[in-house]
């Protein structure tokens, strides 16, 4: 699998393109909308086409360039069903796989941060069935989870990110869900 990491210090902001470079095939999540020249740049440089543009939520503290990366990509561009707003996407469902080859995007449904809320847990199947790590978006931090407060209803969205956290992040097997290599959210670094 092929994967890098686009860290915008200066927001806490991460960005990743990744994908199989067998078929060559990949995936952006979290774009940057001051950023799309260097994905598009990166992926060509290493072969992949991108087929998907993957926003883990609506975004409130960078703007966002989804919409643009995947017009200029020719690629879908993603959001969870839930997501309100006043443009065509490609919904998500939870339980969904998306593939990309020998890469496989499992996207979980995490409600809390924002309604729309998702993580992506990624296999690369060169490496083996079980997952690699998982793209948290602002779910879930290093020592910390998304504000729940940010939409509005803070009670009811604390209660979603509750449940969201127990019964899909906590579900996933104790020696994977402590592995090194587990990406979690845009301020953590890989292990």
């Amino acid at each position: 699998m092929i994967f890098k990491p686009f860290y915008r210090d200066e927001t806490g902001c991460a960005a990743y393109v990744f994908g199989c470079g067998t078929v060559g095939k990949g995936a952006v999540v979290d774009p940057q909308e001051r950023d799309v020249e260097a994905y598009v740049a990166f992926a060509r440089a290493k072969g992949l086409r991108i087929s998907h543009v993957i926003d883990t939520h609506v975004h409130a503290d960078h703007r966002s360039g989804g919409r643009a990366l995947a017009r200029l990509a020719g690629a879908a561009y993603c959001l969870h069903r839930s997501a309100d707003v006043s443009f065509p996407f490609e919904p998500l469902e939870d339980g969904q796989e998306l593939e990309l080859g020998n890469t496989r995007i499992r996207v979980l449904h995490t409600p809390g941060h924002t309604p729309e809320s998702v993580c992506l847990v990624v296999t690369d199947l060169r490496r083996g069935p079980e997952p690699w790590f998982v793209l948290t978006g602002d779910t879930l931090f290093v020592g910390a989870v998304g504000r729940p407060d940010l939409p509005g209803q803070a009670r009811a969205n604390a209660g979603a990110l509750h449940d969201a956290l127990r019964t899909k992040l906590l579900a996933l097997p104790d020696g994977w869900r402590s592995s090194p290599l587990i990406t979690a959210g845009p301020h953590a670094a890989q292990g």
